[in-house]
């Protein structure tokens, strides 16, 4: 019986199949818009839980906790007030935690095919704390180097010995963040994390990138001939030969520097790194107490958590949108049916006088709607799922 049922069912479902078609996609896209913001949101969840537990604590200036974590988990949001390196120091000298600088101010300039990548100054320790391989080329070892994340490379289609410059945030400072002429060195294996889209250099890189530290040029007799040209009538003019940016050689890397005194230098958060839970316990002591004029300690996990309750309350109001658009969804297809069945009344009389029994028509009914239920809910899995697919990454990038 059933068996007869469902063919009758697929026969009505072809022949009307203009109904039936609209039927299933007001169905699938009322079923879509939940499965998607939960996907999204699962997806979310997973991605800035697991990195945000990766890193014990982060040191930066007073303010905004979220803004600091965020900055310094994902180097998208805007970047905070700087503290120095006394606060790395400070750090060390606790005895308590290891300190890994970041200064993430500056980005790459925009190449044909990506936009340009946030630059990553730190020290090398950076790359055991988040375990990155360099999976071509070389690690940094001198002034000037970078190296790429996997995804930024794969994008911007450089590899190791091409040059990348870095974006001024000010063109008319010109004595400030000059670009620099990066040589790519290496580029790192996949993480499936933030650092795949980022460009990694040296700490001090990244002083020379803000105008902390430069290099001299000699200018002999034939390097003034070179870049210098003058007339009788009127003053020195730079000729062509003077580059619109810093490059770091090995002629002058030696001639490189710094004015002032490290410890003063800027960064903009400091990943802390404690030996045991008892450490992360004293260190976050210290900085509640003794130092909570100076900076803020903040535990990326908990304040990862509040961020996710605000999300969970906006997810609570699409399940709401959606409990209310599928209320309205069923009621018209409700409404759909019940004119379907007055419409085959004919069609329906003549089953029965052929010798089937009463129920026959609501079981060709029932299996029918179910039919049409099953159909609906598989293409707004498989909608889901591409939709989570192709827009993880720009859901990221928007919220990041």
């Amino acid at each position: 019986m059933l068996r007869n049922a469902l063919f009758l069912a697929l026969r009505s479902i072809s022949w009307y199949r203009g109904r039936s078609i609209t039927i299933i996609l007001c169905l699938a896209t009322t079923l879509w818009l939940p499965m998607t913001v939960r996907m999204l949101v699962r997806e979310f969840q997973n991605e800035i839980v697991l990195r945000a537990e990766s890193t014990p604590l982060i040191v930066g200036i007073r303010g905004s906790r979220i803004d600091l974590v965020l900055h310094g988990l994902y180097f998208q949001s805007a970047a905070p007030e700087s503290v120095t390196m006394e606060e790395s120091d400070y750090i060390r000298d606790t005895e308590f935690a290891a300190a890994i600088p970041l200064h993430i101010r500056f980005r790459t300039q925009e190449l044909q095919r990506t936009q340009g990548a946030p630059i990553v100054g730190t020290t090398l320790e950076y790359f055991d704390f988040r375990r990155l391989k360099i999976a071509t080329g070389d690690s940094l070892t001198r002034l000037g180097d970078c190296v790429l994340g996997a995804r930024f490379a794969e994008q911007s289609g450089l590899k190791p010995g091409d040059r990348l410059l870095s974006a001024p945030q000010n063109a008319f400072n010109l004595a400030g963040d000059y670009p620099l002429n990066m040589k790519v060195v290496g580029v790192l294996g996949a993480s499936w994390s933030p650092d795949d889209d980022a460009v990694f250099v040296d700490i001090r890189t990244a002083w020379i990138i803000e105008g902390i530290g430069h290099g001299h040029q000699s200018l002999s007799s034939d390097a003034q001939d070179q870049l210098l040209k003058s007339d009788s009538s009127g003053p020195l003019k730079a000729n062509a030969s003077v580059l619109p940016y810093t490059e770091i050689t090995d002629e002058n890397e030696s001639s490189f520097h710094f004015h002032g005194d490290e410890s003063e230098f800027p960064v903009t958060e400091i990943i802390a790194v404690p030996q045991n839970r008892q450490s992360q316990t004293l260190l976050l002591g210290r900085y509640a107490s003794g130092r909570r004029n100076t900076a803020i300690c903040a535990k990326p996990g908990k304040v990862v958590d509040e961020l996710l309750a605000m999300v969970f309350r906006i997810e609570q109001l699409f399940r709401i949108s959606a409990i209310l658009s599928g209320i309205v969804t069923g009621v018209l297809l409700g409404l759909v049916i019940f004119l379907s069945v007055r419409l085959r009344a004919p069609e329906m009389k003549t089953i029965e006088r052929i010798g089937s029994a009463r129920g026959t028509t609501a079981l060709l009914v029932s299996t029918e709607v179910c039919i049409l239920l099953a159909t609906a809910f598989c293409l707004s899995l498989v909608t889901a799922l591409v939709t989570n697919e192709l827009a993880g990454d720009s859901l990221r990038q928007y919220l990041f």
